[in-house]
């Protein structure tokens, strides 16, 4: 009875003998008067639901083995703990190795194997049976079923198998939420593969994606892909590269920006990592509100410590939040032409469709261009996937139908009314109070459906952050961003008209317009004036040109000329009043600069006219006008008229420049410098 303990009985076996135990106590204590024993053995009997022999054949054997309660657990347990050595420490660890050694999940029958192998052959020592007792019979308790039931569990299993990576949903982990954060305190680097197949020019390739989410709102803010495709001199794949992830993080820092109460940057050290330089930048150009995180990269560290490694490879438990919405869009865009599927498994029309392409392209390089450029593709272009992009981040960021950790506590929720089932919903803080508390009370008495609390989506959880005092994020500098895109993207620039034109596929294949007039770091406007300049695209944010002088000087950032259709009426007239206020703008300073010729032409054209009209120009005629027989005496009259006629013709200070009524001559000329 050494071998075994309460801890090794089952729960019905354990109150089983705990219960005889307590009987054998009370017959014990009865035994001493005399005569009471066999009443209390039947009484005992009675309360086990045993017979009287029974009972009296355990009491016998509980005070044989000295009133050890263990004594009187059933023999059947007391065989299961003695049948074998299988149960030995030692042996259990050299079988769940064998487990082990088999890849597959139903390796124990070769585990088993393998151990018989061992044994039969006795070709090294198995522990637990060192001495080979019985040897060659099989020893006890190695049967397949037995040897299934002491396999090692599934942690173990994973962890040694495949490694800690693929374990680790089975390990302790960090639980943490959102509440108690600001917006901008956190945002998540990440790429992902889109499943998709999509056409760049002639490439065709499945695009690569790099993302920022704002952490607290789960909000999207920030994205670009690119196609994997293979480098016609080297022969190379070429995927996402630091200088994409420099992009990315430009464009974060252009549009988005970092928090007053502090920001880190979640990356990785993989594909969307930050090096130590970089990070430098940040925390000067922020004033050390910008750090960054770097998640660790599973799989390099196996279970065994002196073990090969494994391939490195983000961790997702350090970017939750995001691998979280990389689920969501795949979901979104599985709908798209070429999708690839999920898990490598893509569908069968795949090879057909690629293939199909293929064969347009080629036939594209026998039609002329204007036949060529009215094919339809098979697959989407990356032009038709950014514009898809957009539509679906959109969507995902105004959803309201998730499950977000920490909604509640964050007070991301909104009351809304209704006047009727069939109406639509309405925030509370749209509707009238008095209107507001009638619905309520209806809605109490009637039991309709007409008050509910909905979660917020992304978006307005974004704008209700956005909206506190002390919120509002700041934006990179302009020498930030031009650092950031490094001197690999900087281009020549030649300003000789009112625009900027180049052309960039890489970009996108339509040519690039940008305005020749940049806003400066002061906000200020400004005209540029002609000449050669540097300046910074964005490949991912090719909104806005960073200009810089040829000595790297920053200037400012010219904004992108969005073309208008011709059909949109009310779009034109906005663009025809843009370019009519730029055109005022342009040209103020040669209107300051002709003034003077102006205003003498001006005095002329109105000369002329009064003589052609036999009006008086001389001071002799003003005289004749106003005095029809001067006299010497009369020099004081002559003096007034002479005055009053003066006074009569018009003030050239007050003539307009352009002839046009409603503009007038600045009479503070402001301080113009070419650049």
């Amino acid at each position: 009875m050494d071998n075994i303990t309460m801890d090794d009985l089952p729960l019905v076996e354990r109150d089983r003998v705990l219960a005889i135990y307590a009987a054998c106590k009370r017959i014990k204590e009865a035994s001493a008067c005399y005569g009471g024993q066999q009443g209390a053995i039947r009484d005992a009997a009675s309360l086990c639901g045993i017979s009287p022999v029974t009972m009296r054949r355990w009491y016998d054997i509980w005070r044989n083995s000295g009133d050890n309660p263990l004594s009187l657990v059933d023999r059947r347990y007391r065989k299961i703990q003695a049948r074998s050595r299988v149960t030995l420490s030692k042996f259990l660890t050299y079988w769940h190795g064998l487990c082990t050694q088999c890849q597959r999940n139903g390796g124990v029958p070769t585990a088993r194997q393998l151990l018989l192998k061992t044994w039969t052959e006795r070709r090294k020592t198995i522990p637990g049976y060192e001495d080979w007792a019985g040897w060659p019979r099989i020893p006890s308790g190695w049967s397949l079923r037995n040897l299934q039931r002491l396999a090692p569990q599934t942690l173990e299993t994973v962890a040694l198998k495949q490694g800690i990576r693929t374990a680790a949903p089975q390990l302790a982990q960090v639980l943490a939420t959102r509440a108690g954060l600001w917006l901008g305190s956190h945002f998540l680097f990440d790429d992902v593969w889109l499943d998709l197949q999509v056409l760049s020019g002639r490439d065709k390739g499945q695009p690569l994606q790099l993302g920022v989410l704002e952490y607290l709102t789960g909000k999207r803010v920030a994205w670009g892909q690119k196609i994997r495709r293979r480098d016609e001199e080297t022969g190379k794949m070429i995927h996402l590269n630091k200088r994409d992830m420099r992009s990315i993080l430009a464009l974060w820092g252009a549009t988005v920006g970092y928090s007053p109460r502090g920001t880190t940057l979640v990356v990785e050290n993989g594909t969307a990592a930050i090096d130590k330089e970089m990070e430098e930048l940040l925390y000067h150009a922020s004033g050390g509100l910008i750090k960054v995180d770097r998640s660790g990269i599973g799989g390099v560290r196996q279970t065994l410590k002196q073990g090969h490694g494994g391939r490195g490879v983000g961790n997702p438990r350090h970017k939750a939040a995001l691998e979280s919405y990389h689920n969501l869009q795949h979901n979104r865009v599985s709908h798209l032409p070429g999708a690839t599927g999920h898990d490598r498994t893509p569908p069968e029309t795949l090879h057909g469709l690629a293939r199909a392409e293929d064969q347009l392209i080629k036939a594209m390089d026998k039609l002329p261009a204007d036949r060529a450029g009215q094919l339809k593709h098979y697959m989407l272009t990356m032009d038709e996937l950014s514009h898809e992009l957009t539509k679906i981040v959109s969507d995902i960021n105004a959803r309201t139908d998730h499950k977000l950790e920490g909604w509640e506590r964050c007070g991301y929720t909104v009351e809304e009314l209704r006047l009727s089932s069939s109406a639509p919903w309405t925030p509370s803080c749209e509707v009238e109070p008095s209107m507001a508390a009638q619905i309520i009370q209806t809605a109490c008495e009637t039991g309709a459906d007409l008050v509910h609390r909905r979660r917020m989506s992304p978006t307005e959880a974004w704008d209700y952050e956005e909206a506190k005092p002390g919120n509002r994020l700041i934006k990179l500098p302009a020498w930030c961003i031009c650092q950031i895109l490094g001197m690999d993207l900087a281009r020549p620039i030649k300003v000789a008209s009112a625009y900027i034109r180049m052309h960039d596929k890489a970009i996108q294949d339509e040519e690039l317009i940008y305005e020749a007039r940049v806003v400066t770091p002061d906000g200020a406007v400004r005209e540029l004036a002609h000449g050669k300049y540097q300046g910074y695209v964005n490949p991912y944010d090719a909104n806005q040109l960073f200009m810089c002088g040829q000595d790297g000087r920053i200037i400012g950032t010219a904004a992108l000329v969005q073309r208008v259709c011709t059909a949109d009426t009310h779009a034109v007239e906005q663009a025809m009043g843009k370019a009519a206020g730029r055109r005022e703008h342009q040209l103020e300073y040669a209107r300051i600069i002709g003034a003077n010729d102006e205003a003498d032409i001006i005095r002329k054209r109105e000369h002329n006219k009064r003589l052609m009209e036999g009006k008086p120009v001389t001071a002799a005629e003003y005289a004749q006008a106003y005095s029809i027989t001067p006299t010497p005496a009369d020099k004081r009259a002559v003096t007034r008229a002479a005055t009053a006629a003066a006074e009569s013709m018009p003030d050239i200070s007050l003539i307009p420049v352009s002839g046009n009524d409603d503009d007038e001559l600045p009479h503070d000329l402001p301080d113009v410098r070419f650049l």
